[in-house]
């Protein structure tokens, strides 16, 4: 019997421990895993955004090979998904970073 999988993508994957319901959680600094995500969402988009520039140029060639285009266009796709994956981490710690300075000033 072959089971269809329920994870089509990374991003289905990430996931941030809540400190709420888990008891091991004192040692993370929501605050800065949200900051790092966004910094490696802002780069993730940069090199989406490189590699469509370099896909333009070499349209404008006239030799380019579909294998060159076919390998680029993977690429994107693979660094759009992982540019999800880091601004999903970001979201979620930057929120859980909010929920726990508010629950210690209280």
């Amino acid at each position: 019997m072959t089971s269809k999988p329920t994870t089509e993508k990374f991003y289905q994957l990430v996931d941030i421990k809540d400190f709420c319901y888990s008891k091991d959680c004192s040692d993370i600094n929501y605050g800065e895993i949200a900051s790092d995500c966004d910094t490696k969402t802002i780069s993730i988009l940069e090199a989406i955004n490189h590699i469509s520039l370099s896909i333009f140029n070499l349209s404008e060639e006239d030799e380019i090979t579909k294998e060159k285009l076919g390998n680029l266009s993977c690429v994107i796709a693979d660094l759009a998904e992982l540019g999800i994956a880091t601004n999903k981490i970001s979201q979620t710690a930057a929120y859980l970073s909010g929920v726990q300075d508010g629950n210690n000033v209280a």
